[in-house]
Parts: C-alpha cells; sequence; structure tokens
C-alpha cells in the first residue's frame, strides 16, 4: 500500500532514507521543504497494511522530478503502477533491480585519493555563479534547469542545510561548480561541472575534494553516466550498483 506522509510517518519515513543515496535525495528534500508543499510530494510504501506493515520504499516527486528509495523487497508492480499514474513513460529515478540494465552508476567513496589543493574553492557562493557555470555546460550532456526554479531550490535547501556548494574560478570567471546535498550521516553529490574550454585543468576536482573535504564525517555517495567512471574513480569513488531512471 501506498500512502502520502504525514507528521505521523515523518520520522519511520526519515529513518528509512538514512544511509542511502536515493534516501539522501529524497531527504534533503523532505528536511527543506517539509510535507505541506503542493510541489513537493512525499509516500511510503507498506508491506501490507499501513498501520502494521513494514516501510518497503519512500517516494518523492519535487516538480516533475519522482525518486523512489527501495533497499529491499517491495511491491515492483504497486510502484511501477504508481510511477507511471503520475509521471507517464517519463519514469522515476530508483535503484536497478536484479537483472535489470542501468541507465547509470551508483558510486561510494571509499577512500579519498588524487587529493589536490582545494583552497581557493569558495564555498556556499552565488546562486548565480553555479549556474553560470551550469549554463556554460548546456548541449554537453548537463541538463540545465530554469534559473527561476534553481534558484528557488538552493535557496530553500541552504536555509534548511541540506545543500552545500562550491565554485573554482579561473581569471575571476567561475569555471568549476559543485554541489552535495545532505542528510544525516549521509551526502550525494548532485552536481560536477566545468566549462568547456577549462576542462582537463584540475578545476572539477578542486570542486570535488573542496566539497569532500566538508562531508568528512558523511558517507559521500554520486550517481553518473558510466563514461565518468573514471573520473570519479581516481578520487577514491567505487561503483556499488546501479540506476533507472
Amino acid at each position: 500500500m501506498i500512502k502520502m506522509i504525514d507528521q505521523s510517518s515523518f520520522d519511520a519515513a526519515k529513518e528509512y532514507c538514512l544511509g542511502d543515496p536515493f534516501g539522501c535525495r529524497i531527504l534533503a528534500a523532505m528536511l527543506a521543504y517539509g510535507t505541506d508543499k503542493p510541489f513537493a510530494l512525499f509516500w511510503v510504501q507498506y508491506q501490507g497494511d499501513c498501520d502494521n506493515g513494514a516501510i518497503t520504499a519512500v517516494i518523492s516527486r519535487l516538480d516533475t522530478a519522482m525518486t523512489v528509495c527501495a533497499k529491499g523487497k517491495y511491491d515492483e508492480e504497486e510502484l511501477d503502477c504508481f510511477i507511471q499514474a503520475n509521471m507517464g513513460y517519463t519514469g522515476a529515478l530508483r535503484p536497478a533491480r536484479e537483472g535489470e540494465t542501468a541507465n547509470g552508476i551508483v558510486m561510494r567513496l571509499a577512500r579519498r585519493k588524487n587529493v589536490v589543493s582545494a583552497s581557493d574553492a569558495e564555498i556556499n557562493p552565488e546562486i548565480s555563479d553555479i549556474y553560470a557555470v551550469m549554463e556554460e555546460c548546456a548541449g554537453t550532456g548537463f541538463e540545465v534547469p530554469r534559473f527561476d526554479d534553481f534558484y528557488s531550490d538552493m535557496i530553500y535547501r541552504k536555509k534548511a542545510k541540506t545543500v552545500l556548494s562550491a565554485i573554482v574560478r579561473a581569471d575571476g570567471m567561475p569555471a568549476a561548480c559543485g554541489a552535495v546535498h545532505l542528510s544525516p550521516g549521509t551526502a550525494l553529490l548532485t552536481i560536477c561541472a566545468c566549462v568547456p574550454e577549462q576542462r582537463g585543468k584540475g578545476y572539477a576536482g578542486k570542486v570535488v575534494n573542496a566539497l569532500l573535504d566538508r562531508c568528512a564525517d558523511r558517507d559521500v555517495y554520486l550517481m553518473c553516466m558510466p563514461s565518468m567512471h573514471d573520473f570519479y574513480a581516481k578520487y577514491g569513488f567505487l561503483t556499488t550498483g546501479g540506476f533507472i531512471y
């Protein structure tokens, strides 16, 4: 059974999401927005009766993006029908199931490697500077949201302290940016971008290391395309699974 999260189920949903990269993505939004915004919706899937059954999945929808945290066995048919009813054929970000061909990989920081100086990285810079880097990456496989949507989302998350961001400049201009979503004990790297003409100069690595420095007390995950595996592996990330989107 799938039921919308309310105040009575908030703590149980939060507990379920802990220690999981998909859960971090959901929980960072849930802690930032709460459960009373029409554009930020959250649900729990229960095994059997919602009053007595165990939680088998937590689901979020933020505007047009849906995420699923499911750590073990769950009702796949019910969830798939729920996703299709809410998202059509757009689908949702969720863990790849056994036997599925994943769209991308999930990686976890195992051991810091290739640490470069990040002393010139700016932490929690102006949101417009982060967006300026993202705009430069449009059309290179990097999805750029509308500025108003991005700005509003970052403001909510910064107030709730569920996001940490960084940029590195070259000749005074933003050259690379990154951001992590934060939940208790876990961080998820969600943005890492470098303007095309500045690539190969170590700027993205400085951003990654600046963020890792400030997440030393958390397990750090990321989700990326297989083509980015080697880039993140040199910083100590190892593949732990796959995702479907």
